[in-house]
Formats: structure tokens, C-alpha cells, sequence
């Protein structure tokens, strides 16, 4: 299996009245139990929310964005590889570790 941390790919987004989807950031690493399978992803935005870590042109190592971008590191869920579409880009190891250090913030005892 692949390492596919770090990607940006446009996959469904629930809970919004109208079918819809939205840019993810996978945020998993192969030490997913289901890693073959499926991912736990971040949300993106275009969007500047609180605590919304922004995504400036140079962390996009492949891809990019034509809006600005901020990841929602507490917008979380689990989702299968078959529902991703069309990959964006991939964010930079940093970005990617700022995401994840963010959620455990939210997270921790």
C-alpha cells in the first residue's frame, strides 16, 4: 500500500442538504487498520473559519488551488478510497503535520 498522506483529493461531503462535494486532505498514514481500503481525512475550505490553518501557494508540492485554501483540522471522518475523485494536488509534510498536531489539540486528555 501506498502512502497516501498528504493528498488532496474532492470526495463527498455530508451533511449538507444538496448533494455536494468538497476538497480532502488524507491525514492517515499505512498504520490505518483499513489502509488499503480507506482514510481519515480533513476538510478543506475556501472559507477563513478560527483555527483554520491556511495553505499558501508554496505547501502545494503537486497541484494547487486557484482560491486560497485552508484546511478545517476538526472537520474529521473516515471515508473509502472508491469515493475520492479527482485528485487536487499534495500538500507538504509540514502542512500535513500542522493538520494533524491541530487535531490532537482538539483530542487530547
Amino acid at each position: 500500500m501506498t502512502n497516501r498522506q498528504g493528498e488532496v483529493w474532492w470526495g463527498p461531503a455530508p451533511h449538507k442538504s444538496d448533494p455536494a462535494y468538497r476538497p480532502w486532505l488524507v491525514i492517515s498514514d499505512t498504520a490505518h487498520p483499513f489502509a488499503t481500503e480507506e482514510c481519515i481525512v480533513a476538510g478543506m475550505t475556501t472559507q477563513d473559519h478560527p483555527e483554520g490553518i491556511y495553505v499558501p501557494d508554496d505547501a502545494w508540492i503537486q497541484g494547487g488551488s486557484k482560491s486560497d485554501a485552508y484546511v478545517s483540522p476538526w472537520y474529521v471522518m473516515t471515508i473509502k478510497y472508491r469515493d475520492l475523485d479527482d485528485q487536487q494536488g499534495t500538500l507538504s509534510e509540514t502542512l500535513v503535520s500542522d493538520a494533524i498536531e491541530a487535531l490532537h489539540g482538539y483530542t487530547s486528555l
